[in-house]
């Protein structure tokens, strides 16, 4: 029932502070008198004695959020030393797009403050650079963003299940054995778990895939971050010293690193679908592991020979065989794409959380709408606001119920006093007078 349901009351001041789960909260805020007595025999069986409250004395760690906001620290890219006056230009891609630039104060501490934005995660770009306006690669540190813990000391019990739920869980077991037996006479397979593994086939994989072949080895980019240490010098280093039992990866004399597949032919890199020039292959070492969206192994691939003359254009004898190596990058360009420009970082930030959505249908000429409207809710309103007298107002449209109908306001204000209150009104069927 409407009366005796979870509320922003019992929320705050009941369900929060006991453990457990509450039956019918609201029932303990009703107009009945005889709720007090049932709330005094609550609190007794939760083990309450005294009801004083007593403000605490240690201060709030956790303030409210008025709005949303981006910061943190500027400091050398070497040495941690804080840049003083560092000017930073942030850009946001959400709803509104922003465009913002600032200079970091004495502690090398910056602050933006951003429009309102819902949803998940809100993607943002820092360029960072000197006090002349030259780019320079500072390590930008952000402020994270930590949500008050939430902590209940909830005492499990296991209980043994009534006399109802013991048939119910018999019936459904008789159901399904039913339900097997027939499958089974009808000649189907019965699978315990399925597993279905795939990727993400994107146009440059699946040119890739038709080009050269599937991949027999594939490591998500997520898996080399994760194995990246401050000392990782480019993605080869990371490979090297985390994934030797899947690709080997070498130093020449030259001093670079070169990855090959262990089977003695030679290996070829494709990235993003497009072959690396023989002239570009140092360069593939040093590609930011956070860069790298997959890194795919194909041995034995097909048309090396045609991959060979692009790779190397004026060669003559081209390989029977050949492996290629297929790393696919988030900037989805090739090698020359792989690189952070300087002094620019990427990331997202959390944002608010995106109100809750009800269907309620468009009655633009309510005349002409002809589907019965049966709905149970009719209207919810997250965001009504009072002005400054305490006045509110909302319209909406009713459904084809007739009959008593229940409004619910439920308020909580800048200073964290809450409200309450049901109305009610009455819903009449609209007589047609003939002529």
């Amino acid at each position: 029932m409407q009366s005796t349901r979870q509320n922003i009351l019992s929320c705050f001041l009941l369900s929060s502070d006991l453990k457990g789960e509450i039956e019918n909260p609201g029932f303990y805020f009703s107009k009945d008198q005889n709720r007090h007595e049932d709330l005094d025999a609550l609190m007794l069986t939760q083990g309450w004695r005294k009801y004083n409250y007593t403000k605490p004395q240690e201060k709030i760690r956790f303030l409210p959020e008025p709005k949303l906001t981006v910061s943190g620290k500027v400091s050398g890219a070497i040495f941690p030393k804080s840049k003083k006056g560092a000017e930073l230009t942030l850009m946001t891609f959400g709803k509104s797009h922003n465009f913002l630039k600032q200079k970091s104060d004495s502690l090398g501490r910056f602050n933006f403050d951003l429009d309102d934005e819902y949803g998940q995660n809100l993607n943002v770009l820092i360029q960072s650079s000197n006090k002349t306006g030259e780019k320079k690669n500072y390590t930008i540190s952000l402020d994270r963003k930590e949500s008050p813990a939430v902590l209940f000391n909830h005492v499990r019990s296991i209980e043994k299940p009534d006399s109802v739920v013991q048939i119910f869980v018999t019936k459904n077991i008789e159901r399904k054995s039913v339900e097997d037996a027939l499958k089974m006479s009808a000649g189907t397979i019965l699978l315990d778990e399925v597993v279905v593994e795939g990727t993400q086939m994107t146009p440059a994989k699946k040119k890739v895939t038709e080009e050269y072949g599937k991949p027999k080895v594939v490591i998500s980019g997520k898996a080399i971050q994760e194995k990246e240490q401050k000392w990782s010098y480019g993605l080869y280093s990371v490979l090297m010293f985390n994934f030797p039992d899947k690709i080997e990866v070498i130093r020449a004399r030259d001093g670079n690193l070169y990855a090959r597949v262990k089977n003695f032919e030679p290996t070829f890199v494709v990235i993003d679908g497009i072959p690396v020039k023989y002239y570009d292959y140092p360069s593939i070492s040093n590609i930011p592991p956070s860069e790298v969206k997959s890194f795919e192994i194909i041995p034995y691939a097909n048309n090396i020979a045609k991959l060979f003359f692009e790779i190397y254009p004026q060669a003559t004898m081209p390989p029977v065989w050949g492996n290629v190596i297929a790393i696919y990058t988030h900037g989805g360009k090739g090698i020359y794409g792989a690189y952070q420009p300087v002094g620019i970082m990427k990331t997202s930030v959390p944002v608010f959380s995106a109100s809750r959505e009800f269907y309620a249908p468009k009655y633009e000429n309510p005349n002409e709408w002809v589907r019965p409207d049966l709905r149970a809710l009719i209207h919810w309103e997250p965001k009504l606001r009072a002005d400054s007298l305490g006045k509110a107002s909302a319209s909406f449209y009713n459904a084809d119920n007739t009959g008593d109908m229940k409004v619910v306001v439920e308020a909580i204000s800048d200073k964290g006093e809450i409200g309450y209150q049901e109305l009610d009104y009455k819903v009449k069927k609209k007589e047609v007078i003939g002529h």
